[in-house]
């Protein structure tokens, strides 16, 4: 909660003091790089937990002035395989005897974790401040079952509409 609360109150000051400098980079990022470009750049941030995080693409979305439902799709969609990108990648890394050696350390306290609270640690997980990325990474290097993993998910759209709605609310203060 307190996070969500810092985004709105970072994007109100940004607003109040950067009004015009942020209208101008929303305008020219969303000329430039298009949907494509907010696209690509959530896709790196949440398959690679690249610096620049999918709010940012939000809010040239916003401060440009433009059509708001397809950059919020085009976020999610590239958000949603960013994570899958992540599980598998992750899932992979098992391979490697470094991992697999933590992994085992730690994997009784997962499996418990999953055995008590099933589809809630999960649910739990996804409206934490841990960010997507590292979930996504965290269920395919602990090997969680894909319906588990297809819930984090399915909770990400959601989350993102919740951003979305507090740097909009934010950006008209």
């Amino acid at each position: 909660m307190l996070s969500l609360g810092a985004l709105f109150g970072l994007i109100a000051l940004a607003a109040h003091l950067a009004r015009d400098q942020l209208d101008a980079l929303g305008r020219g990022f969303v000329q430039r790089f298009g949907l494509a470009g907010m696209f690509v750049g959530t896709y790196l941030a949440d398959a690679f937990s690249f610096p620049i995080p999918p709010q940012f693409y939000m809010l040239t979305a916003i401060s440009s002035g433009g059509p708001q439902i397809a950059p919020m799709v085009v976020i999610s969609v590239a958000s949603l395989l960013a994570g899958y990108t992540g599980y598998r990648l992750a899932n992979h890394l098992t391979r490697f005897r470094i991992f697999a050696a933590r992994l085992e350390r730690t994997r009784p306290r997962i499996d418990r974790l999953f055995e008590r609270y099933g589809y809630w640690a999960i649910a739990i997980g996804s409206v934490s401040p841990v960010p997507f990325s590292m979930l996504c990474y965290l269920s395919g290097l602990y090997r969680i079952p894909p319906r588990y993993f297809f819930t984090l998910v399915l909770f990400r759209v959601p989350r993102l509409l919740i951003f979305y709605a507090l740097i909009r609310l934010g950006w008209a203060q």
